[in-house]
């Protein structure tokens, strides 16, 4: 955004702010606990921070929320700008809320494949994260997963079909806008076709351009064509685009200001991931990375967890601006984007109890839509559907987190419980992701709840052991549709992308005949490993 096109009131709160104060704007800062931090209200005070990022720790209920978000702005010095207040409500396991804006994945969106689903869901998320002082979504993902192997996004993406992941994705963002939130789709350039988790490591993705044209980045154009308001970039090493097997996007002028800015026309906010992650720390470090990010053009720099790092970016930039390494214009072209957006999505407002209650209730009824039309069967060759009604003998395993990014919420019973409250007497077993009992064959019908058995072995070994013991057990995937593949000899599977207690009552009474399944599969399973 030019300055002659820059509101003039914004325009002059530039010019009027300090150095100091112009840094601080660009940053995003996390804390722990349910109630400010010392550290948190100094960076707020002192150091004129931009923005805050709300994590699951940050959580106990709505009212505690928005006396949080008050309290926050609170410490905003007189006459500043508010904070901008983030959070990823993706959906599934990506969810720091568990109450009424909790949806199902992005692939049990996918499953439904109905955009205007998706921007109902994007306009009630919206309504009640807007309620609670919240101004931006860091969603959707509009990353293509087309890499059963891929440990960090997965069922997070709508699928493995561009177009699909395009109109889905920008529905969403639409519905989240029209909400006066501000949609951040993530993370660019693409994080699908990779095999490595970048909180870990730096992946690497080194398609031609004509490639990435077709598939990465073809839900993003299609986002900021449609207006989106913020984009996230990926701490993944794109070669092709930034002639560095080894800088990670956020770091890398051709990627954001060449590709995203002026390739793409991209003038709304861009947001790093976190720059605690590995891909980040490990390599040039969190500093040295923040220095570098707001020099290759990232407006909103997350620095989520520790604040001696927070503390210690903000004093680099400042520094880098002082010796000539960035320019002040630089600076002052972020201000911008951070000041405008502030301005037109009504940073700084919290809801009252009322208007939370009102969004919470439609997030539940959109979320049992999603659900109910996701479930998807993929085979019941042995015709075990609908299950008899007489004891069921039902295993599930306790969930691991695949990802820093993700919640633990499915807690293990939760799909016996779903199964029981359909109308089936059921027998229920819990079993631990590293127990591989013996099974034996019941009276009744078997069914399994895998959780990622693609990702854990020992759990994929269980379950196959249980089809030895019982060929006609039915397998329900509850997380990623990919576990088909370590037992591509089941006669019945179904898949929900998520274990949202939505999604378990939809599957439960597809189970027992009370619901026909609707949902297709976004994503090829992969041949047998």
């Amino acid at each position: 955004m030019d300055a002659d096109t820059t509101p003039p009131d914004v325009e002059s709160t530039v010019s009027s702010l300090s150095l100091d104060a112009k840094v601080g704007q660009l940053f995003v800062a996390g804390f722990n606990g349910t109630a400010p931090t010392a550290e948190i209200e100094a960076l707020v005070a002192e150091r004129h921070l931009g923005g805050v990022i709300y994590f699951s720790r940050n959580v106990e209920s709505p009212a505690q929320l928005r006396t949080l978000s008050r309290t926050l702005q609170g410490f905003v010095p007189d006459d500043g700008p508010p904070l901008l207040v983030s959070i990823d409500q993706e959906g599934g396991r990506v969810a720091r809320l568990s109450w009424g804006t909790q949806q199902p994945s992005a692939m049990a969106f996918g499953a439904a494949d109905d955009p205007a689903l998706s921007a109902r869901a994007g306009r009630a998320v919206g309504r009640e994260l807007r309620s609670l002082g919240i101004d931006v979504d860091l969603a959707p993902v509009l990353d293509v997963n087309n890499n059963p192997d891929n440990p960090v996004i997965g069922v997070r993406s709508f699928g493995e079909r561009p177009e699909t992941v395009a109109e889905l994705g920008t529905a969403f963002a639409d519905g989240l806008q029209d909400a006066s939130v501000v949609a951040c789709g993530k993370h660019f350039p693409g994080h699908g076709d990779t095999a490595t988790d970048s909180h870990r490591d730096l992946p690497v993705i080194d398609h031609d351009r004509d490639r990435l044209d077709r598939v990465e980045l073809r839900p993003f154009r299609r986002a900021i064509d449609a207006g989106i308001g913020a984009v996230m970039t990926t701490h993944v090493a794109f070669p092709t685009v930034a002639a560095d097997a080894e800088r990670p996007a956020t770091l890398s002028p051709r990627v954001v200001t060449g590709l995203l800015r002026e390739e793409l026309g991209f003038d709304g906010l861009v947001f790093t991931d976190c720059m605690e992650m590995d891909a980040i720390a490990d390599g040039v470090g969190t500093v040295e990375g923040c220095v570098q990010a707001v020099k290759a053009g990232c407006d909103q720099i997350c620095v989520s967890h520790t604040p001696e790092k927070q503390r210690a970016a903000i004093d680099a930039v400042v520094a880098a601006v002082e010796s000539g390494r960035i320019s002040e214009s630089r600076i002052d072209e972020s201000v911008r984007r951070v000041l405008r957006a502030k301005r037109a999505y009504g940073a700084g407002t919290v809801g009252h109890e009322a208007e939370s209650e009102t969004a919470a209730s439609d997030c539940r009824a959109v979320a049992q839509s999603v659900a109910e039309r996701a479930v998807t069967l993929v085979r019941d060759d042995g015709d075990a559907l609908p299950l008899s009604r007489d004891p069921v003998s039902v295993y599930e395993f306790d969930a691991t987190r695949s990802s820093l990014a993700e919640e633990r919420r499915d807690d293990g019973g939760a799909f016996a419980a779903a199964l029981s409250d359909a109308g089936a007497t059921v027998d229920a077993t819990v079993l631990d992701s590293g127990e591989t009992p013996e099974f034996a064959a019941s009276d009744g019908p078997t069914v399994v709840r895998t959780s990622d058995a693609a990702a854990d072995p020992e759990q994929a070994a269980a379950v196959r052991n249980l089809l030895v013991a019982d060929p006609s057990a039915v397998v329900v995937a509850t997380r990623n549709p990919y576990d088909l593949a370590e037992f591509p000899d089941v006669e019945t599977y179904l898949t929900t992308y998520d274990a949202t207690p939505p999604s378990l009552a939809a599957v439960a009474e597809v189970l027992v005949g009370d619901r026909e399944p609707t949902g297709r599969l976004p994503v090829t399973m992969p041949d047998e490993r």
